[in-house]
């Protein structure tokens, strides 16, 4: 997968985002970490797990995906990629708002919070 120049990559699991930018090109991509403020207000619109870690890893990954919801609906972010662990992203997919949507180059299904840039950017490559 292409990374546009100037797209954002947000890297989420149950209980971590960071955001990166591309500051680089598309064919020499370099993220930078740029910070976006999550609040834990969506935690009570989560779905409902079978304990309470999984429904406040479900109420992180909503807060998470209101926080880019609110960036793009600012046009803070144009070109979204988001990379989380698939129960992280099946709990974010639920609160997309259809700019957000429209706004997605792609989604990687793999945890990738404790990795390098360098790590992030070969998944997107290879994806």
């Amino acid at each position: 997968m292409q990374l546009p120049s100037g797209s954002h990559v947000a890297v989420a699991d149950g209980t971590q985002f960071q955001l990166f930018r591309n500051s680089g090109t598309e064919q020499e991509p370099s993220l930078k970490a740029v910070d976006l403020p999550t609040s834990d207000e969506s935690a009570h619109n989560a779905g409902q797990g079978d304990s309470p870690r999984q429904n406040e890893e479900a109420g992180h990954a909503a807060s998470v995906a209101s926080a880019l919801n609110a960036a793009v609906l600012s046009n803070k972010i144009k070109d979204l990629v988001v990379i989380a662990d698939p129960s992280t992203l099946g709990e974010m997919r639920k609160q997309y708002h259809k700019s957000l949507e429209a706004a997605l180059v792609g989604e990687i299904a793999k945890t990738l919070t404790s990795q390098s840039t360098d790590d992030i950017l070969k998944s997107i490559a290879n994806a």
